[in-house]
């Protein structure tokens, strides 16, 4: 399905062009994410994936080994 032209609210407008330039995306790009998550969740998805980015650029990342290791000292307290 192919829409040509489609009218949207300023403020939504607005919003979802505020979400595209936080995403790295153009805004028409960000509507398809828009419309099958909804712009609440999309704004919400968008934060948080931009929030782990900044603490990996931080250096505030976990390495994987370390990340292995806490999910099989869990898995052996669960199995005991």
């Amino acid at each position: 399905m192919t829409i040509d032209a489609l009218t949207v609210p300023l403020g939504i407008s607005r919003r979802i062009e505020k979400l595209a330039a936080a995403a790295g995306r153009k805004p028409d790009e960000m509507l398809k994410f828009v419309l099958r998550d909804g712009l609440e969740h999309t704004e919400y998805a968008v934060r948080e994936a931009n929030a782990g980015l900044a603490e990996l650029d931080a250096g505030r990342g976990v390495p994987l080994v370390d990340v292995r290791r806490r999910i099989a000292a869990r898995l052996s307290r669960r199995a005991a």
